[in-house]
């Protein structure tokens, strides 16, 4: 008989070790909250299942597929009832005993115990699930409170009733526990031998296709095997070839598995697998909330870089604004001076100066488009602004509501005035960062900036027109003292007329030329001004928001981190407890894989 779970030496010595570590582990997360209670009960069943179930061999299958019929074909015995219809909730379980009991304990955990010497070895458990398509409700949740604790799942399937749907489901739980898997397709006497390749063809393709993954599949009658010859149980091997409608197929599948990789060294690694995956669990949570709460240096500098890199999008996004601006006034410019050359002649001169006429047009002409464009510019950099910002203090808020929800889980374990003056220092602070994200619900600071914009719009407007009006207006006092003087020109006209010509002509020149650069001087300073005002209203924008950001991070949050000082401590803690588990682990794992697989175990 293999005898790969007979516990001695230095494995029952490791097992002993490990179970204490189990408990140890179970009693410290069981404090840590709702996820840490259901943590240690999953940790007991497994320390419980460590001394007193240590190979669990798990039978899982619908109702009326034979699972009852298939575990008394594994013991070579009739042991458990037999029927076709639901009766109990209960989960038989049948362990390793020297000597068979015919009458089964009934446990208060719904569980219907046996003893039978055929299960193979001290150690190995066969257990018997209610079906999975029970009319019972309790049947399923039963069910699946055991899957989790098996180290083999035999998934049974009815040759007649191949993979139903709730068939499907418990393999894909089955799978998601990380549990080997077998199929065995049961009541195979029911079918012809083509009929028996074409069910074990679609099994094989529906977990293939389904779940994706290929496990052993076997053909059997557990019925008929019963009615033969008596086999010696799940280890035993008949002497004599026979055909025992595929159960020694079976056996011998389970034999190989177990004598390749030996149950009891295989186990305690599993287990301690489960136990450093749940630590590191717990070691990732408690190191969040740590760099939530600590005050360290490290804290506040991680806090200091969030605001600065806050800052900084501001800042990239002013330069980027004020670039696109910059275009926007350097094409007004060029507008402007198109207007000044187009508008500087004697001849509108003449026709008289209108300034309201004359601020219509360099409106049209000049203005407008840009105002427009600078309107959406700014709309597009405010918004950019508040959407950050309001990012930012979204940020800020969960932050502190998961403080709060932290500090509300510790309560319980703290001093009242501790836990006062921390409650009181986050209350201030979620009640002010929520103030500061209010002021973000309406458009109050694009529109003051946009109507301080146009105010500025409408003094460069008048400056501009005002002072090309002035130089019109010159050129019309000119052209009529041009006028006055005609007669006498025309009496020295014959004599000077040439020089008149030359000189006249010169003259105006200049003076046109003079004329223009003065107005486009004019335009280029007023231009300036305004985009220098504008720039400053973003610069002022952009640091009003900067400003409110360190402001609190500097007067609100620092406060708050140095009354949660307690808090940090606790989380401190319970890191060096569970980095003392997980070396308490690796410590186990070293000397089992130090045991060598030839050694029996």
């Amino acid at each position: 008989m293999t005898n790969g779970v007979v516990l001695d030496g230095p494995i029952a010595e490791l097992r002993e070790r490990e179970v204490r570590l189990l408990f140890d582990v179970a009693e410290y997360v069981g404090k840590l909250g709702d996820e840490g209670t259901a943590d240690k009960t999953r940790l007991l069943e497994i320390a419980a299942d460590l001394r007193e179930m240590f190979l669990l061999v798990v039978i899982i299958g619908e109702f009326n597929a034979g699972k009852s019929t298939f575990v008394n074909a594994l013991l070579g015995d009739a042991l458990l009832p037999t029927g076709i219809t639901p009766t109990t909730d209960m989960i038989e379980l049948v362990r390793y005993a020297p000597t068979k009991s015919r009458q089964p304990e009934q446990r208060d955990d719904a569980i219907r115990e046996w003893k039978h010497p055929n299960t193979g070895a001290p150690g190995v458990v066969i257990v018997d699930t209610p079906g999975t398509g029970s009319v019972f409700q309790k049947h399923e949740q039963v069910a699946k409170g055991f899957l989790h604790r098996s180290d083999l799942v035999i998934f049974l399937i009815s040759a007649k009733r191949a993979f139903a749907e709730t068939e499907r489901l418990y393999l894909e739980l089955a799978r998601s526990y990380g549990k080997k898997i077998i199929i065995v397709v049961n009541q195979a006497d029911l079918l012809d031998g083509r009929e028996q390749a074409e069910v074990r063809d679609f099994v094989e393709k529906q977990a293939s296709d389904l779940l994706d993954f290929r496990p052993p599949i076997f053909m059997v009658s557990a019925k008929k095997s019963l009615q033969g010859e008596r086999p010696a149980g799940l280890f035993g091997a008949n002497a004599a070839a026979r055909n025992d409608w595929g159960m020694d197929a079976v056996k011998a599948h389970l034999r190989q598995t177990f004598e390749q990789v030996p149950p009891a060294k295989q186990k305690l690694l599993t287990q301690l697998d489960l136990v450093r995956s749940l630590t590191t669990r717990y070691r990732d949570t408690v190191q969040a909330r740590l760099k939530l709460v600590s005050s360290d240096t490290m804290q506040a500098e991680d806090l200091q870089k969030e605001m600065e890199n806050q800052a900084g999008t501001l800042d990239k996004q002013l330069q980027s604004t004020l670039a696109e601006m910059q275009t926007v006034f350097a094409d007004m410019q060029k507008r402007g001076y198109e207007f000044i050359d187009a508008k500087l002649n004697v001849a509108r001169a003449l026709r008289g100066v209108d300034n309201d006429q004359l601020r219509n047009d360099f409106n049209a002409e000049v203005v407008s488009g840009s105002l427009d464009r600078i309107k959406v510019i700014s709309e597009q950099y405010v918004n950019a602004v508040v959407d950050g910002s309001r990012g930012y203090w979204r940020s800020v808020i969960e932050r502190l509501n998961k403080m709060e929800a932290m500090l509300r889980e510790e309560a319980s374990t703290l001093d009242a005035t501790t836990y006062a003056d921390q409650h009181a220092a986050l209350q201030a602070a979620l009640a002010q960062a929520s103030v500061e994200m209010k002021t973000y619900a309406d458009n109050t600071v694009l529109e003051g900036l946009q109507a301080n914009f146009s105010q500025n719009v409408r003094g460069f407007v008048l400056s501009v027109t005002g002072a090309l009006s002035g130089i019109l207006a010159f050129l019309l006092s000119a052209a009529g003292g041009i006028t006055a003087a005609h007669a006498l020109s025309i009496v020295f006209g014959m004599v000077f007329a040439p020089i008149a010509l030359v000189g006249g002509g010169i003259g105006a020149a200049i003076f046109f030329r003079k004329a223009s650069s003065d107005a486009h001087a004019q335009l280029t300073g007023s231009i300036k001004t305004l985009e220098g005002n504008y720039r400053q209203s973003l610069v002022d924008l952009t640091n009003r928001e900067r400003s409110r950001l360190l402001q609190y991070g500097k007067q609100i949050l620092a406060p708050v981190f140095s009354q949660l000082q307690v808090l940090a401590q606790r989380y401190r803690d319970q890191q060096g407890q569970i980095d003392t588990f997980t070396d308490r682990a690796t410590g186990i794992e070293t000397e089992l894989n130090a045991i060598k697989v030839a050694q029996p175990v």
